[in-house]
């Protein structure tokens, strides 16, 4: 009789066992499963103030510094128009462009960096995709590299340059960079494996800018007053459109 009850035993083990496995590899299953789907979420740490995302932290500190640069463009330019440095032939040039002056206008209404602007509204914003989005804005926002290095450089080898313009340029040209490093990181943050071939257009008014005529210095500093702050509204939109689009914030 005893000898007859071991199997049953045996047997209820053994499906204890299979029991046991199956549970294990089934709770096994579920955590690869609750991994992988906290993997797929966007990184986020967490404060006292609650969830930081440093996606959306990067987007608001490249709209903070395209915000100074607008602000210190505007007064860049007030203070070229009105310091005694520069409002001469600032009025000079205005009174050329009225009398329809050729390279004057051109000078006031041609950016180099108009060719590398982003769909700005309609359908061509809605259908491009936000790589391609974000690609273009860092080529638009590169394009302004060269000649904020050169003005500065050019400003301060200029003996009479006063403070207050070369200051503001000096702080712009570094915004810029910032500005430019933020939408590097928010490319490679958002699309890991993205690729860009940054090519940022020439400024035709750098010959004039490295001229030894003040007058042609001042030309291209009436261009480069207007066109930074034409493409920095532009580029402020952008990147709302863009935190919208990549981060759901904002919207």
């Amino acid at each position: 009789m005893v000898l007859s009850v071991i199997p049953d035993i045996q047997y209820q083990v053994k499906e204890g066992s299979y029991f046991f496995v199956a549970w294990t590899l089934l709770l096994l299953v579920l955590k690869l499963f609750l991994w992988e789907k906290a993997a797929a979420i966007p990184e986020c740490h967490t404060e006292d103030g609650g969830c930081w995302d440093p996606l959306v932290e990067t987007f608001n500190s490249a709209i903070k510094r395209a915000e100074s640069i607008h602000n210190l463009a505007e007064q860049m330019q007030q203070e070229f128009f009105h310091n005694e440095f520069s409002s001469r032939a600032f009025s000079a040039l205005i009174t050329q462009m009225n009398r329809r002056n050729i390279t004057v206008l051109r000078a006031r209404m041609y950016c180099h960096a108009n060719g590398t602007n982003p769909p700005s509204h309609g359908i061509e914003q809605q259908n491009i995709k936000d790589k391609k989005y974000l690609k273009m804005l860092i080529n638009y926002v590169g394009a302004w590299t060269s000649p904020l290095f050169h003005l500065t450089l050019e400003l301060s080898a200029m003996p009479d340059a006063p403070v207050a313009i070369l200051s503001k340029a000096k702080q712009i040209e570094e915004d810029n960079k910032e500005l430019l490093d933020d939408l590097r990181w928010i490319l490679n943050k958002a699309y890991p494996t993205a690729k860009i071939k940054e090519k940022f257009p020439s400024w035709d008014h750098l010959p004039h800018l490295k001229s030894n005529s003040k007058n042609n210095k001042f030309l291209a500093m009436f261009n480069l007053s207007y066109c930074l702050h034409l493409n920095i509204f532009y580029t402020e939109n952008h990147l709302r459109t863009l935190k919208c689009r990549i981060t759901g914030k904002d919207c």
